[in-house]
């Protein structure tokens, strides 16, 4: 999000999604524009506490900040702010952000949820071999894939060992390294389809082949054990590519063990770190790692790294495949209880394969809900009862196609063949598909048309979603007119802020200060001394506070200590009380102070010209708010306004 965004935030706080009971009383009109009680009543409820000093805002106090706010968002209406293309985008991508949690099925994505923190809980360890298949294959082609799946896994259950046959048969390229071995994983880690299954299976069962966007799977489970949490670490590593010559390897591990036995002897790790380390993404931030769990660092690393007992604790040098690494433990967290994580893990199945289960899932209750029909006849795909198997309609792979019929209908909607015809015409490869990716398209259009009439009535069914927009609207239009109007017109403005400042430098003066210096002694009697010395005419010329300090004190013996500057009221007790007679300190007998009043003066423009914009852009505001409320007619029903005191 922009700088906008926040703005819009900032003012109304918070996005509300509770709805309340809904009111058409016009509370106020402006320029003819009605607003209404329930409208206004929305945003004091989240505003009218004062975030400064927590006070309740009265309604009439609110209701002029109110109005003010409204006649800027009619100014922008009027000069067409709302028209512009750039306005418009990015209303619009505020609305889909806003729109996503509405179009899908909240049963279903609520269960989704669960079932993911469920699996965040444990950790579980699996070996495939792997078929691959690209996800539009042919139907021929994905028969053999499965036949060659099922022939791998019999394989297996005739006795031969699951590593074996995975690296000699697996198109997985790093069975070479791991024999088919993927470790231990979480959700999120893998593709839903591949996850699902290992997290449904016991250990040590081998599954029916399992089909994801990669082909087909046989996956073996061969443990399972509680979540081990997420680690924070820094490290120091020293690279050791493949093919290093071995005096090299061994420079290095000699220079890894002696950063190691400097780190024991006291020197600070983050130093050492930037000093040695060849990990070019951490090496400036002394080594520090983001967060990390299960599965995401290579098996040496991790292991080594969750070993560690305690925050701080320095691991012995590693080797893994990359070389040799010191690591540090900084923090170490468990997995959170549902309500911590349940923001964070709704907002990972928004991002992930599974949101489609819950988008599907609102689909086919619209379905039922708006009456979708479709005409068999004229569907793209049909299953042939001779041949056994699903045909296309080749109608609409012929690019000489007219027809227009009846293709289904949905919400007295009428969609027809040629709009799903121009919708395969704008995907490209399209011209050669088989039934199956006909059928995966033609099932995606369906879904693409009921979500989009049902995104155009999220005003009409839903009053929270309605006033969020509006909210976000009239925020965009405030910022960018003010914008415009005051804050960077006062900006840009050199010549209007030096002119501000001449006219309000009365307003700018500066607090009056003591520049010298303040004495504490252990004793009275070295204070009595001092305060001899000091009051001498000789005293800053033949004798300094440095001469002081020596005559005073020892290295074994501080009876004297002396802070000099300068010096604003309420910094310091003792100049309070002896230069600006405030309140007695209880030691007052402890120090004395000498030096001299610097007077009140004029603080330069160049001094405080972050101060002179703020005040001019103010200035300018109130004048330009004050023009608004002469300019557009304001109505206020009182009778509403007393219902809401």
């Amino acid at each position: 999000m922009n700088k906008r965004v926040f703005f819009v935030l900032a003012f109304f706080l918070s996005i509300q999604l509770n709805a309340q009971q809904q009111t058409n009383e016009t509370l106020l009109t402006i320029d003819g524009k009605k607003i209404s009680k329930d409208e206004f009543l929305r945003l004091y409820n989240k505003n009218k506490t004062n975030i400064t000093t927590g006070e309740i805002i009265s309604v009439d106090e609110y209701l002029q900040l109110f109005i003010n706010f409204q006649l800027k968002v009619r100014e922008a209406e009027k000069l067409g702010f709302d028209t512009l293309v750039s306005f418009k985008n990015e209303l619009k991508g505020y609305r889909d952000q806003l729109a996503r949690p509405y179009l899908i099925d909240k049963e279903t994505n609520d269960k989704l949820i669960k079932e993911a923190y469920t699996r965040l809980l444990s950790e579980v360890r699996a070996s495939h071999i792997h078929v691959e298949l690209s996800p539009d294959a042919l139907p021929e082609d994905t028969l053999f894939a499965y036949e060659k799946a099922i022939a791998l896994r019999n394989r297996v259950f005739n006795g031969e060992p699951f590593e074996y046959v995975a690296k000699g048969a697996s198109d997985d390229k790093s069975v070479k390294y791991n024999e088919g071995d993927l470790g231990y994983f979480t959700v999120f880690d893998m593709v839903y389809p591949f996850e699902s299954a290992v997290y449904q299976m016991n250990v040590g069962d081998i599954s029916m082949p399992i089909r994801t966007q990669f082909g087909y799977h046989i996956i073996k489970k061969t443990d399972v054990r509680k979540s081990i949490g997420q680690i924070k670490v820094a490290h120091i590593m020293l690279l050791t590519p493949q093919g290093i010559i071995p005096a090299d390897e061994q420079r290095k591990k000699e220079q890894i063990n002696e950063i190691y036995h400097r780190i024991k002897n006291g020197e600070d790790f983050s130093e050492l770190a930037k000093q040695y380390s060849e990990d070019r993404g951490s090496v400036n931030n002394g080594g520090e790692l983001p967060w990390f769990g299960t599965g995401k660092m290579i098996p040496e690393f991790e292991k080594a790294a969750f070993s560690l007992a305690a925050n701080g604790t320095i691991s012995q040098p590693v080797k893994t495949s990359f070389g040799w690494h010191i690591i540090k433990r900084i923090d170490r967290k468990e997995v959170g209880t549902f309500d911590d994580m349940e923001s964070e893990l709704k907002y990972k199945i928004g991002k992930d394969q599974r949101i489609e289960i819950a988008r599907t899932a609102l689909v086919n209750k619209l379905k039922k809900q708006y009456g979708f029909r479709i005409k068999e006849s004229n569907t793209p795909i049909y299953f042939d009862t001779i041949e056994n198997r699903l045909m296309a309609n080749h109608k609409y792979l012929d690019k000489k196609f007219k027809q227009n019929d009846t293709l289904f209908v949905y919400s007295g909607k009428v969609t027809r063949e040629k709009e799903f015809k121009d919708y395969l015409n704008s995907l490209e490869g399209t011209s050669n598909l088989n039934p199956d990716g006909l059928k995966f398209l033609f099932n995606l259009f369906i879904e693409s048309k009921i979500l989009e009439i049902e995104d155009k009535m999220l005003e009409n069914k839903y009053t929270e979603f309605k006033f969020t927009v509006k909210e976000y609207r009239d925020g965009i239009l405030y910022f960018e007119i003010t914008d415009q109007k005051i804050w960077s017109k006062a900006l840009n403005d050199s010549i209007g802020q030096l002119k501000f400042y001449e006219d309000n430098k009365q307003n700018y003066l500066g607090e009056e200060k003591y520049e010298g210096s303040v004495y504490y002694a252990s004793n009275p009697k070295i204070l009595k001394k001092v305060s001899k010395i000091i009051n001498k005419s000789t005293f800053g010329s033949k004798i300094t506070n440095d001469d002081l300090l020596k005559k005073f004190n020892s290295t074994n013996n501080e009876q004297l200590k002396i802070v000099t500057s300068v010096f604003k009221k309420g910094e310091n007790e003792y100049v309070d009380y002896y230069i600006w007679k405030m309140t007695k300190p209880d030691n007052f007998k402890n120090a004395i102070v000498k030096g001299k009043i610097l007077p009140r003066y004029y603080k330069s423009f160049a001094e405080i010209k972050g101060q002179i914009i703020s005040d001019y852009q103010n200035l300018l505001e109130k004048s330009w708010t004050e023009e608004l409320r002469k300019k557009y007619e304001i109505k206020i029903n009182e009778t509403v306004l007393s219902e809401l005191k």
